[in-house]
């Protein structure tokens, strides 16, 4: 008898000693977990912190799992990092591709603005036009364009409709009373970039405000580049889309979807 309940207890001892092993090995998993993935969070070339969203797919339609995400470099604009996506496969085997570059970047508003001054006999809207440092010195027309601001210190963040509210009033001093949403767009499928959304504001009148205080903590807030505005009428806008003359495909985007709108 006293055999037996020596075995019984030295069972129930053994099954004791093998959960907290089993617990103690899951909790050190949890920590080496952790602390991987605190390593590829930090970037190892940074120019000021990115307090963007940084993506991660969890490959839910079969487009790729995120497995790792090492940060290359960062800046309060961008991060560049490089991932390690697993991607679904038709015979079963694993596919890894372990140097997939991805840029995440703040997502953006695109706004066409009707101009104060239009009549219901002939539309207007206020057009900018510019240069950039990717068009080689050619002028281009453009819209209002600029990021939805990331999460400041006070824990607020931007919608991207006050993000479009702020930007028309900063660059064109007006204010505009109908807000047409016009669609979400991934800018590059495979590289990320961030989303833009274009809106069409109508309805406007100058304000009173001094358009030029701007938040000098804003991550948008130092842009450099000059700008005329012009007022062109519809027609105006709609053969200047169709001739190539907004040279950057957000803006060509967002001028073509208003046109199509105003068509209905």
């Amino acid at each position: 008898m006293n055999n037996i309940s020596r075995r019984r207890g030295s069972r129930l001892s053994n099954t004791r000693i093998t959960c907290l092993a089993l617990i103690a090995l899951s909790f050190l998993l949890l920590i080496h977990k952790q602390l991987k993935r605190d390593t590829l969070s930090k970037c190892i070339i940074s120019h000021g912190t990115y307090n963007g969203y940084v993506y991660n797919s969890l490959d839910v339609a079969g487009s790729g799992e995120t497995i790792a995400n090492q940060c290359l470099v960062e800046s309060p604009w961008m991060r560049l990092a490089q991932h390690a996506v697993k991607l679904p496969s038709a015979d079963g085997k694993q596919k890894v591709i372990a140097d997939w570059l991805w840029i995440d970047y703040h997502d953006r508003i695109n706004v066409l603005v009707e101009d104060p001054k239009s009549q219901p006999s002939e539309m207007r809207f206020l057009i900018l036009e510019q240069t950039k440092y990717a068009l080689d010195s050619q002028m281009s027309l453009s819209v209002v364009g600029g990021i939805i601001e990331p999460e400041r210190t006070d824990d607020t963040q931007e919608t991207p409709l006050i993000a479009a509210q702020r930007e028309v009033h900063e660059e064109m001093g007006v204010m505009c009373q109908k807000w047409l949403e016009l669609g979400k767009y991934r800018t590059d499928v495979n590289r990320g970039m961030g989303w833009v959304y274009p809106y069409l504001a109508s309805e406007c009148s100058y304000s009173n405000k001094n358009a030029s205080e701007e938040d000098s903590t804003a991550v948008g807030a130092h842009d450099t580049e000059k700008q005329q505005v012009r007022s062109m009428s519809l027609s105006e806008v709609r053969s200047s889309l169709m001739k190539g003359r907004f040279m950057e495909v957000q803006w060509s985007n967002t001028v073509a979807l208003a046109m199509l709108h105003l068509q209905i």
